[in-house]
């Protein structure tokens, strides 16, 4: 992969933008299945599994919760919109500036800190510019708890 030679404030908003979303994840990982109190309830049996999901009964989020998701949800935005605008996109020729985007999106910070892409999915390279790197999952990213996914369109 190229070297590219980021300017401070967008690998900085950059960084800032992994952790909003590791913290997003983390707190939705935590939040009952339900925006709303709602009775617990059980799936339809599939066409080719005998698979039934079950819900259990939903206490609705907190006021707190409310709050704190809808601030980690803005700040994930603003961070998006931050790194995304950033005038030095400008300056790459229309092909660069996805592998650079791949590239910011994979940098770590200058203590060796690993970071994670949008998948969940964490990185590390093998050594300056060496191009190897192990994958972690993280789980984050992990679709086995017993809750739906969340949306915030509900909130």
């Amino acid at each position: 992969m190229a070297d590219y030679d980021f300017p401070d404030e967008l690998r900085d908003a950059q960084l800032r933008l992994h952790r909003a979303r590791s913290a997003y994840r983390a707190l939705c990982r935590e939040l009952p299945w339900s925006v709303e109190p709602a009775e617990g309830w059980t799936g339809e049996e599939g066409h080719y599994s005998s698979y039934r999901r079950e819900f259990p009964e939903s206490p609705g989020w907190s006021e707190e919760q409310r709050a704190e998701e809808a601030r980690l949800r803005e700040l994930v935005l603003t961070l998006s919109i931050e790194v995304s605008t950033h005038p030095y996109w400008a300056a790459l020729e229309a092909p660069d500036v996805v592998k650079a985007r791949m590239a910011l999106k994979h940098a770590e910070d200058g203590n060796g800190t690993v970071h994670e892409d949008g998948n969940g999915t964490a990185h590390k390279s093998g050594g300056a510019g060496s191009g190897e790197g192990g994958t972690a999952r993280d789980p984050a990213g992990d679709d086995s708890g017993a809750a739906p996914p969340v949306s915030s369109a509900a909130a």
